[in-house]
């Protein structure tokens, strides 16, 4: 929904992580270097399938089943935030023995994103899964797959005007809700605060805005103006972050990342102005950066979702859909999972809500360690 960084050093960065990581049991971002700009060096699409030359330990893929049933998740571009919900994905591959995989739409545009979900439709694949970049935009396309027949749900981003069988993921608003909840408490006297993202047309985008917002009427703190759009591109959202340091000078006491690799872009902007003691960071999601900074105290709040689960459920109500066609059925059979989880059920709206967790330097020790101790460096 990302610091950007070249594509074959993202993808082997990639690899190294996944192959060292543990597998676990049980809803924006691409780290890099403060100048990196759109990846632009791999192919029209990278996906999660293994390469030719290596083997399903170290690409974090099981094996090919022949004969299982095939589905595909679809990202909404090319993300460290990521690299938990493959591990999930695989994980619910290897407990149903079915073939699932991951890919990410590059450009991370609607456009591109539409042509992944037709390939994959052309490939006969038997339940989509997708973190929608468009809500509106996205709608026809998803339709024209129920009406051929193959299960589609959304996961991360929503499109609620479409016929998706279910949303499985992060309430945004609820989320928006929890940060600006926990940014009144850095602002006992009111404050005044900018907000950056990748494009207000996501749902997500607009659900997490609005719900930040909620949390803050009738008190002092409050929004000096709509979000700054960057396009996903971690070179404009640095960019974005300097003109308001410099547009509104001690004005702004806060800065608010919407998306994963906001963060980042905040940290290095607000590091180069000299302004830390004068700014509070306000984060989602857990980019390796932005809990790094958050252990030394050097990011205020994170709002941090669980996106090894997104892969993982995502797999496992495909898997269901593709045997029963009813979402009643699927979420029959999933109670008993969703409830040991803690997650909760909408059935008028066909929504699970993942839940998410608010990270702050108080909790970030016992929070990085958990992370640790499942092999993994982000969430």
């Amino acid at each position: 929904m990302r610091n950007r960084i070249p594509r074959q050093l993202f993808a082997l960065a990639g690899l190294t992580a996944l192959s060292g990581m543990l597998l676990l049991t049980g809803c924006d971002p691409k780290k890099g270097s403060e100048s990196a700009t759109k990846p632009t060096d791999a192919p029209a699409v990278t996906t999660g399938e293994k390469p030719a030359d290596s083997t399903p330990k170290e690409s974090g893929k099981p094996a090919e089943i022949a004969g299982a049933p095939k589905y595909k998740v679809v990202t909404n571009g090319i993300s460290p935030f990521w690299t938990a919900m493959s591990k999930g994905l695989y994980q619910g591959d290897i407990d149903l023995k079915v073939n699932g995989d991951w890919q990410a739409p590059d450009p991370d545009t609607n456009a591109a994103q539409v042509k992944v979900i037709q390939d994959t439709l052309a490939a006969k694949s038997d339940g989509i899964a997708v973190s929608v970049i468009e809500a509106d935009a996205l709608v026809s396309t998803i339709n024209d797959a129920i009406k051929q027949g193959v299960p589609v749900i959304t996961f991360d981003s929503d499109s609620e005007k479409s016929k998706r069988l279910c949303y499985l993921g992060t309430n945004n608003f609820e989320a928006g809700r929890a940060a600006g909840l926990a940014a009144l408490k850095l602002y006992p006297n009111g404050g005044k605060l900018v907000a950056f993202v990748g494009n207000m047309s996501a749902q997500n985008a607009r659900d997490r805005f609005n719900g930040f917002k909620e949390a803050l009427k009738g008190t002092k703190l409050e929004f000096i103006r709509e979000p700054y759009e960057d396009n996903k591109d971690t070179s404009i959202a640095r960019k974005n972050v300097e003109d308001a340091i410099t547009k509104y000078g001690t004005q702004v006491t806060g800065l608010v990342g919407l998306y994963s690799y906001n963060g980042p872009a905040i940290i290095h902007a607000v590091q180069a102005a000299g302004v830390r003691d004068k700014t509070k960071i306000i984060c989602f999601d857990g980019e390796p950066e932005t809990l790094a900074s958050l252990g030394k105290g050097d990011v205020d709040v994170t709002v941090v979702q669980k996106p090894y689960e997104f892969g993982r459920l995502s797999i496992m109500l495909l898997n269901l859909l593709h045997k029963d066609k009813t979402f009643e059925k699927a979420i029959e059979e999933m109670q008993p999972e969703l409830d040991k989880l803690g997650m909760k059920v909408d059935k008028t709206k066909h929504v699970i809500d993942t839940g998410v967790d608010v990270i702050t330097p108080t909790n970030a020790k016992e929070f990085l360690d958990k992370l640790k101790a499942r092999g993994l460096q982000s969430t």
